[in-house]
């Protein structure tokens, strides 16, 4: 098992889905192929695993037994690379990763259309929570980026890069209002008296462990977890019958929300997949009431995914206070009648305690409450600012487009979404943002949170952007001033990120510190209260 000396051994991490790794693999390939130039001409040999499986027509990873018998055959001293250039599933090598004892690099490619920046954030994530020590690495064009060159060399020679970190400081070091600490304090109080319980299904969706939290320290914030089925989640939606679907179906066309509708169920979106989605929207709303629930959380991949069209349209309808009613059975009252049924998207607890701090500070100080996670999906300057794209397949709410007249509804890709159903869809209205990621790293809790800014950009330039990435789901052009793709890159704790509208920064950081959450502040924000 020993290896030669200047060996480097590139991992293709991928998904669990062939479909989606057989699509995937052409990019993958260019990526490995300029990769190995890279590394060649600082003299090191590659040797790219798995190999190419003529039969499945790819040679990604695509299961965590796949990983295991992977990394049985490697030096566990020798320098590893999980080359990222698409989606894939953190947990099939993370156990790998575990044992390892060589230095290890994560590298992604920096691009919409085959986001490995997305992986690259989830892996890292997933693996700080795992306490496993790794280095990030990113680029665009590779080789001919002497940035990366010169990364890439730092770590051939030392297993390690050293990233400049000003942009990220704690609030500790920060002056906050006076009123802004008793409000947070009078609410860390009133959360531990009464708990915010989090509704979690199936946890561990889509190799996302950056999105499993220790019990015990959520528990210790006054967020304790109930573990739920999403088999049972199926089940409450065979209580609900076609006439309440319908209703809300109605509901929503009146409201304006627009439909694409077609008629052939495995490329369109067609009714009875949107009925199927109506009916999720009634039984996680029936849950989160039978449970006391502060917030839910359906994972949808993998497990639904075979069973019911995609939870996404009701994920949005949840997470918005103009909704459909839904009635308990038990009581016959209306569930949280005029405001969100918090729904945290993939089952991410990460956002899930962000979005109820953030959901209690705006109903406390009488603002829209609505808020979501996206995925870090790629960015580009703008007239001279950086500009993410943050996008989500679901649990983005239509007040953030300015309501249901500005929602449209597609049918998803059927790559991921081979039973259909509708996103819930639309351009992210302009104004500032608060943003924040909980997470768990290295044993320990944090929030890193920021201000930011959605901004109005020219219809050509949005709609290149949706096409560079997946056009058929909602999308926010935030720019983060001091937090830009270097400054994100090396530090943001999760591939997803959560955001609402209005500035309610100091609240959040003083909710934050009176419940004993570690906090950063990320971006030139913090050098307004200092």
């Amino acid at each position: 098992m020993t290896t030669p000396k200047k060996t480097i051994f590139l991992i293709s991490n991928g998904d669990f889905r062939d479909t989606a790794c057989e699509m995937c693999w052409p990019g993958q390939k260019e990526t490995i192929d300029i990769v190995d130039k890279a590394f060649q001409s600082l003299g090191y040999k590659v040797i790219a695993l798995p190999e190419y499986d003529e039969k499945l027509h790819h040679g990604f990873v695509t299961r965590q037994c796949y990983g295991t018998e992977i990394f049985s055959k490697i030096d566990p001293t020798a320098p590893v690379v999980i080359l990222l250039s698409c989606w894939s599933y953190a947990h099939h090598v993370a156990s790998g990763l575990q044992t390892h004892k060589g230095p290890i690099l994560l590298l992604g490619n920096f691009d919409g259309t085959w986001p490995g920046l997305v992986a690259l954030l989830n892996h890292s994530a997933t693996l700080s929570r795992l306490c496993v020590k790794h280095t990030r690495l990113w680029s665009e064009s590779f080789t001919e980026d002497h940035v990366f060159m010169d990364r890439l060399k730092a770590w051939c020679a030392t297993g390690k890069i050293i990233y400049e970190s000003s942009h990220l400081v704690s609030a500790n070091t920060l002056t906050i209002s006076p009123e802004a600490d008793s409000f947070g304090k009078e609410l860390a109080a009133e959360i531990i008296r009464n708990k915010r319980i989090l509704g979690q299904l199936d946890p561990g969706c889509m190799g996302m462990l950056n999105a499993l939290i220790n019990p015990a320290k959520l528990g210790a914030i006054g967020m304790p977890i109930e573990l739920l089925n999403q088999s049972d989640l199926v089940a409450e939606m065979d209580t609900i019958s076609d006439r309440e679907a319908q209703d809300h179906l109605n509901w929503l066309v009146e409201r304006g929300a627009w439909f694409d509708w077609g008629v052939d169920q495995f490329k369109d979106l067609v009714h009875s997949q949107v009925l199927e989605q109506m009916k999720m929207y009634s039984a996680a709303a029936r849950y989160s009431h039978r449970f006391g629930l502060a917030a839910i959380g359906i994972p949808y991949q993998i497990g639904l995914v075979r069973c019911v069209a995609a939870s996404d349209l009701a994920e949005g309808m949840l997470n918005n206070s103009d909704r459909p009613d839904v009635i308990d059975p038990v009581s016959g009252n209306i569930i949280q009648q005029g405001k969100p049924v918090v729904h945290f998207n993939e089952g991410d607890i990460g956002s899930g305690v962000p979005q109820v701090l953030m959901n209690d500070i705006y109903q406390r100080k009488n603002m829209a409450p609505e808020t979501t996670l996206h995925d870090i999906r790629w960015g580009r300057e703008y007239e001279g600012k950086f500009v993410w794209v943050f996008e989500i397949s679901g649990g983005a709410p239509p007040a953030h487009y300015g309501g249901w007249k500005n929602t449209r509804v597609y049918r998803q890709p059927s790559m991921y979404f081979p039973l259909g159903g509708g996103s819930c869809s639309g351009i992210s209205k302009p104004g500032v943002i608060t943003w924040a990621r909980f997470y768990e790293s290295f044993c320990e809790i944090g929030m890193d949170c920021g201000i930011g800014e959605v901004l109005p950009l020219n219809e050509s330039e949005v709609q290149e952007r949706l096409n560079r990435t997946t056009a058929e789901w909602p999308i926010a052009n935030v720019h983060i001033p001091g937090y830009d793709r270097d400054q994100c890159m090396s530090s943001h704790m999760s591939n997803h990120i959560t955001i609402g509208y209005g500035d309610i920064l100091q609240e959040l950081i003083a909710t934050c510190m009176h419940l004993g959450i570690p906090t950063r502040v990320a971006g030139d924000v913090k050098d307004t209260l200092k």
